[in-house]
């Protein structure tokens, strides 16, 4: 992931959409990536707020190894999203970037954590992989056992009592063929082969048109409903 992600079409198109979706109040706002990773987000975060006061957490410490690696001076944390280490209060942001599917993870458990370290008013932004007959290798390669409908989500945080103010799919023109790239991978899991991601660099013209085509409809999803997509994005509130 690491060495493909920074110039990765999927990748880009999101962390500049959450990006673009954080209005801070003052410029040294308080900001949680709840499930890190190698530290992506963090940069993209860097560099465009600057005086941030930024966290990081995840679980593998390869990963945040890899972070460290970014230099963001952000903090970083060893810890659960199922047991975050920090007070009631705590944040002005949340992000949850395709954390929720993780094997073993109660999500429900990951969603009520992130409403009690945020501040009134603050704001979770979520990422997760959509709908069930897109499940293939890519989702055991990465360790997801769930797919998400647009119903499920929403119940989801309203369940932790946010206010739901985006929620929508995207990455809808590329749906089709993923589904069937993600079929033909199910019937190789059913052999000895280990399941692969298929998150891969293609060439510079094709990742970029795919690029802008992912970011024209994260940015229609503001106003209007995709019926499908490989993922939903979400922006929820704190204001019970």
């Amino acid at each position: 992931m690491r060495s493909v992600e920074d110039h990765y079409w999927w990748y880009q198109a999101l962390r500049q959409h959450v990006a673009s979706a954080i209005h801070p109040a003052r410029p040294d706002f308080m900001l949680l990536d709840a499930g890190c990773g190698t530290g992506g987000m963090l940069h993209v975060l860097r560099q465009k707020f600057p005086a941030a006061d930024l966290t990081g957490i995840d679980q593998s410490n390869h990963a945040l190894g890899l972070t460290a690696a970014r230099k963001t001076g952000a903090k970083l944390i060893s810890a659960s999203v199922q047991q975050l280490p920090f007070p009631e209060n705590s944040f002005d942001f949340v992000l949850s970037l395709d954390v929720l599917s993780a094997i073993g993870l109660d999500e429900s458990v990951a969603v009520h954590e992130a409403y009690r370290v945020l501040r009134q008013g603050g704001s979770m932004i979520l990422n997760v992989a959509a709908l069930e007959f897109l499940k293939g290798a890519h989702d055991r390669a990465v360790d997801a056992d769930r797919r998400y409908t647009h119903r499920q989500l929403r119940e989801l945080l309203r369940g932790a009592r946010f206010d739901v103010e985006r929620l929508g799919y995207w990455n809808a023109a590329f749906t089709p063929p993923i589904a069937l790239v993600r079929w033909l991978s199910r019937t190789r899991l059913q052999g000895n082969e280990a399941p692969r991601s298929d998150f891969r660099a293609v060439p510079p013209l094709v990742n970029s048109i795919f690029r802008n085509v992912a970011a024209l409809e994260l940015n229609a999803s503001r106003y209007v409903s995709l019926p499908f997509g490989t993922s939903l994005f979400a922006v929820a509130r704190k204001n019970g």
